[in-house]
């Protein structure tokens, strides 16, 4: 690659072809993980890193262009997250903790959505791209910001739990909330963010036909994911197929025809209906799970291409990193990591110890709640798709706080389960 970028050696100039530029990050983004593994460095997190620094904003090996003709991996990617999320939501395992896990949920949700919500507006009036608006789509705006924080990261929890191997009451716990947030969290993303439009768009406030469209669109996923489960489990017991291709196949239709329907009846129809793919994604693996005797076999061949799948998800993430954007909004996002990690810690600490936990467990199991990265990416991305005038900086700042979280998150979540004695890596 340095040959080809850096050098003449090729006598005509020509762009990257986005497979190359693909198999390379694939090689080199996992071999960056292999080698800071053993320097206790959490893969995903060495992922992103290899992307940044081999990206157009650090070594320039290929341009924002080759990365954007790559963008139809994280709708990839973001479909195996809600399916695996969805399979790995057992009814049967979480009812032992489920007073635990409600707590946590709860207490931890409202929490950081009120907390981050309020943080930014109080400063909403410093903040350049708010600064114009009135107090009421100020608000509006800082409630994207603080459903944003309520996401968390089940594929790193997932990963980091199978590098260290960990067992016991703090993994379990952390696992099953940040499954069950993903579900919540979708459903919340789909009525922040309406509401924000409405309130945004045309000024308007909170009435009767929008709670029921709300209703209307979530009842639609869930049924269509239900369908959709169903379609799978068909496909396991009766057609012989490459399996994992075509749920891939199925996740990605699923949100590129989601996005089309809206448009659609949005531009012909003056329909707005907003069906969240992710949720669709959810509630077909939590039907397969759940509805089934073959939900282990479905998470097993998910697994089976989920490597090369986040490799690539989480090393384009980190070549999608634009530094000069990242140095406008660290400031702001640096206000929104202090306030998430506060109220993170907050909301699980009197949770927990509501919910009756051990000392041991309601005081580490905010480490688990810090990572951020996938659902979180693919929701700014809908928050760009959704309001294009002021999306780019709500992301931009978002970004510098995901970023600070997807370093520290990971590091923290392991030191919680060795601090537990859960880690089984030593």
């Amino acid at each position: 690659m340095v040959l080809i970028v850096h050098t003449n050696i090729l006598n005509e100039p020509r762009s990257l072809s986005p497979t190359l530029v693909l198999g390379f990050l694939l090689l080199s983004s996992y071999i960056f993980g292999y080698l800071l593994e053993k320097v206790k460095v959490p893969r995903i997190t060495s992922y992103i890193f290899s992307g940044l620094i081999l990206g157009p904003y650090v070594l320039e090996f290929f341009s924002p262009k080759v990365i954007e003709s790559l963008s139809f991996l994280n709708s990839l990617a973001l479909a195996f997250i809600a399916f695996c999320a969805g399979g790995e939501l057992h009814l049967k395992s979480l009812r032992s903790k489920l007073k635990s896990i409600l707590f946590l949920i709860v207490g931890v949700t409202s929490i950081v959505f009120i907390g981050v919500t309020l943080s930014v507006f109080a400063i909403s009036q410093f903040i350049p791209f708010m600064e114009a608006y009135d107090a009421k789509v100020r608000f509006a705006i800082s409630s994207i910001f603080g459903v944003i924080a309520v996401a968390r990261s089940p594929s790193s929890t997932i990963a980091i739990i199978s590098e260290t191997k960990a067992k016991g009451p703090l993994t379990e716990t952390v696992l099953a909330v940040i499954v069950v947030t993903d579900v919540i969290i979708i459903m919340l993303f789909a009525g922040v963010i309406s509401l924000s439009q409405i309130i945004i768009k045309s000024g308007d406030s909170l009435n009767f036909t929008f709670i029921l469209g709300l209703f209307v669109e979530i009842s639609i996923a869930f049924l269509l994911g239900y369908f959709l489960g169903r379609s799978i489990i068909f496909l396991i017991e009766r057609v012989h197929l490459e399996f994992p291709v075509v749920i891939a196949t199925m996740g990605f239709i699923v949100i590129k025809f989601c996005h089309l329907l809206s448009e659609y009846l949005h531009e012909v129809h003056d329909i707005s209906l907003s069906l969240e793919p992710l949720l669709i994604c959810m509630m077909a693996g939590f039907t397969v799970q759940n509805f089934s005797k073959h939900g282990e076999t479905f998470l097993s061949r998910l697994d089976d291409v989920s490597l090369p799948i986040y490799v690539a998800f989480f090393s384009i993430t980190g070549a999608s990193i634009n530094l000069s954007v990242l140095k406008t909004g660290w400031i702001t996002g640096m206000i929104v990591l202090v306030s998430r990690t506060t109220m993170m810690f907050i909301g699980s600490y009197f949770s927990g110890k509501l919910a009756g936990d051990s000392p041991k467990i309601y005081k580490n199991t905010w480490l688990g709640f810090i990572t951020q990265a996938g659902v979180s990416l693919g929701l700014l991305t809908e928050v760009v798709r959704r309001f294009p005038e002021i999306g780019v900086p709500i992301q931009s700042i978002l970004i510098a706080s995901i970023t600070f979280n997807q370093v520290i998150g990971p590091v923290a979540f392991k030191y919680s389960l060795n601090n537990v004695g859960e880690a089984n890596n030593q």
